[in-house]
């Protein structure tokens, strides 16, 4: 392979209209959809599963029949090749095929010599795979392999739409600090056996270069130097943020233009806004499509209705499966939302040396639940450092036990932006990276499909500190750009800034009014109200968490 992309087996592809052909009554979309959580001698993952299974109801909602879905044990190597050869047999001109992967990937030694600039190529392992035993170590799929499918696709007039979540290695946007809890990643290393695997790739399919391919188009949830994390999304459980993301899509929130179609470009600028937001900007999926011909753009699927985004279970259900509280706990356990604000589950809070007595007779205005630092808490507070942890980064520093409340208000508002995000993703990006950016230093926020809307920008810090951003003073409210860029320097307090941009085809003057009242004061819960009564359902909103320490 020649581009350097972690599961991008064969990039720059576009997809061709699944109906609008001659021959668009007989097209039909199918799929392989391969999904493992229960490895036997890897650590165990937990959302693979079931990032295949809501990809198979995403597409059967629009009208996929002929799905086939391989998860943990069901997913062998043997299985797998009978699916491809089944897939390529079934596929006809005209038909989009959906082939989907979640689970640990690796990187191995080329098998080709000059297929790969770094000499490394990508597996996809399966359930049974076991670095140290030369049969089960041929329990994996090679990249050179996809490449070998999409290509036999390709030849009978088909298209591929790969989605890989997964990954082969690599480092992080941000490094995790051990005190918060532990992120589970889909990758792994381990040293090379020969094995008795036998490709069913070629040594053409092996140096293949992207434009070799038509049209299919290659959704990879980070590029080969990064890692993918396995995330809690609000209302729904531990998933893959890109799988999440195209489903939802699929569903019709890809229509970014409402014209009722989902093009390959909505559906990869969709799913880029949605993975970024969710995984705190732990991921920038890599999206490719072939080089356009002259022609109009490539339709996924028409006559889709745009669907609000709705969590698995309410928020009394997700709460009941909360870890249980020892009797000690009592006096600091869940208090109930106030009459009239949204119902967003308990916010779950630790103190790092286990005592939960920290927290008793604090007011907060919303759900919490105090637990173990070893039960997934959204938040860690250290009494020693005075720092407050949220997935593994430092959000908030010199924190007194008063000053918690706010912190624990302002993740429910962040619970909320990422229930929201599906529905109409705002694109939003921190330039020029999203590492932990340092005192001093100058970072843009980078706020694109602006063009005459009414825009809305304010920050949340660490400690749930408002403050508006935009419109102020002679700012116009309405922008006649496409984009705009606002440009911050790095100041104490140090954690996280939460920017939050909400765009409209009118000005917002009572959110912008609302939030001039909040300036500068630990608002989080007002925020969340008057997003709520100010953002309607033709509102965008996105935010990205703007990481910084002395």
């Amino acid at each position: 392979m020649r581009v350097a992309t972690a599961f991008l087996i064969a990039l720059g592809l576009a997809l061709v209209p699944t109906v609008g052909h001659d021959h668009a009554q007989a097209a039909e979309i199918r799929g392989l959809l391969i999904g493992v959580d229960a490895y036997r001698t890897l650590p165990r993952l937990t959302g693979s599963a079931a990032d295949a299974r809501d990809l198979e109801a995403s597409l059967r909602s629009i009208g996929a029949r002929d799905l086939r879905v391989l998860v943990d044990e069901s997913a062998t190597r043997g299985s797998i090749l009978v699916a491809f050869q089944d897939l390529v047999t079934r596929t006809q001109a005209g038909d989009t095929v959906f082939i989907t992967l979640s689970g640990h990937g690796a990187q191995e030694p080329e098998r080709v010599k000059g297929s790969e600039p770094d000499g490394m190529d990508e597996v996809f392992l399966l359930p049974a795979f076991d670095p140290k035993d030369r049969l089960q170590n041929g329990e994996k799929i090679l990249d050179k392999e996809f490449n070998h499918v999409i290509k036999l696709i390709e030849d009978k007039g088909g298209r591929v739409v790969f989605v890989a979540d997964t990954c082969s290695g690599g480092g992080l946007a941000r490094e995790v600090d051990p005190r918060g809890p532990g992120m589970v990643y889909r990758s792994v290393k381990y040293t090379p056996i020969v094995d008795d695997l036998k490709p069913i790739s070629t040594r053409t399919d092996a140096l293949m270069a992207p434009t070799d391919f038509k049209s299919s188009t290659f959704l990879a949830a980070v590029d080969k130097q990064s890692k993918v994390p396995e995330i809690r999304i609000p209302g729904v459980g531990q998933r893959g943020a890109l799988s999440y993301a195209v489903a939802r899509g699929l569903q019709g929130a890809a229509d970014l233009d409402g014209d009722g179609a989902i093009t390959a470009a909505e559906l990869s600028e969709y799913a880029r806004r949605v993975t970024y937001q969710l995984s705190d900007q732990r991921q920038r999926i890599v999206a490719v499509d072939a080089p356009p011909p002259p022609a109009p753009a490539k339709v996924i699927v028409r006559g889709i209705a745009v669907r609000p985004v709705a969590a698995e279970g309410t928020a009394p259900e997700l709460a009941s499966k909360r870890p249980a509280l020892p009797p000690s706990q009592a006096d600091a356990t869940v208090r109930p939302v106030s009459a009239g604000k949204p119902s967003l589950g308990a916010v779950l809070i630790a103190s790092l040396d286990g005592k939960a007595e920290r927290f008793a007779g604090l007011s907060i205005q919303t759900a919490f639940q105090v637990v173990e630092p070893g039960a997934s808490p959204d938040l860690v507070w250290d009494p020693s450092t005075r720092d407050v942890l949220s997935g593994g980064d430092v959000i908030a520093r010199n924190v007194d036990r008063n000053d918690l409340p706010s912190i624990v208000e302002r993740a429910a508002l962040l619970r909320w932006l990422k229930q929201r995000a599906p529905n109409a993703p705002q694109s939003i990006r921190i330039v020029p990276d999203d590492r932990l950016h340092r005192k001093g230093s100058r970072v843009e926020v980078e706020i694109g499909d602006v063009g005459a809307r009414g825009l809305v920008i304010f920050n949340v810090a660490g400690d749930g500190t408002v403050q508006l951003l935009y419109p102020i003073g002679s700012d116009p409210p309405v922008r006649s750009d496409a984009q705009y860029r606002l440009q911050l320097q790095v100041r104490e307090p140090f954690g996280a800034d939460q920017i939050v941009v909400v765009s409209s085809p009118r000005r917002l003057p009572d959110l912008e009014q609302a939030l001039r009242q909040m300036d500068r004061k630990r608002s989080p819960m007002k925020v969340l109200e008057a997003l709520n009564q100010a953002a309607g359902s033709d509102s965008r909103i996105g935010s990205a968490g703007l990481f910084t320490a002395p």
